[in-house]
């Protein structure tokens, strides 16, 4: 793994970390993808989430969304994860959307912008919230 996909997978996780999700990574080998597992505890909602970090250059294709959402539905089964998120740095092809949306519909497709502004608004609300009950 290149040390560039090795960082842009510590920041999705810190930024999960950051909505509040409880994360840790799964020890695989090398030659496999890493999966980050977010667990979110709350009274109102409670998420397994299973994210794949795609550091590409190119928009990830339908092939890979394909794969994806097949280990997502075998964690599903497994009691492993009820959602799942793959990120990518270069967003998707619109095969894939198309696809996703059609056909997998507990597996989303986010780009690293998009995590990184969720994180960012939970942050902000986190404070805002924070300050008005002191």
């Amino acid at each position: 793994m290149q040390q560039n996909e090795r960082h842009f997978e510590e920041n999705v996780e810190v930024f999960y970390r950051h909505m509040g999700y409880n994360t840790r990574t799964n020890t695989t080998l090398h030659t496999r993808p890493k999966h980050i597992h977010a667990h979110l505890d709350h009274p109102k909602e409670k998420q397994k989430v299973l994210v794949e970090c795609k550091p590409h250059t190119e928009p990830a294709g339908l092939l890979e969304v394909q794969r994806f959402c097949s280990k997502v539905a075998f964690a599903r089964e497994k009691n492993q994860a009820n959602l799942g998120v793959l990120v990518s740095n270069a967003g998707f092809t619109e095969e894939a959307v198309t696809w996703c949306k059609r056909n997998c519909s507990f597996v989303r497709l986010r780009t690293y912008m998009q995590v990184v502004n969720r994180s960012t608004r939970v942050n902000k609300l986190a404070k805002k919230l924070d300050k008005h009950s002191q």
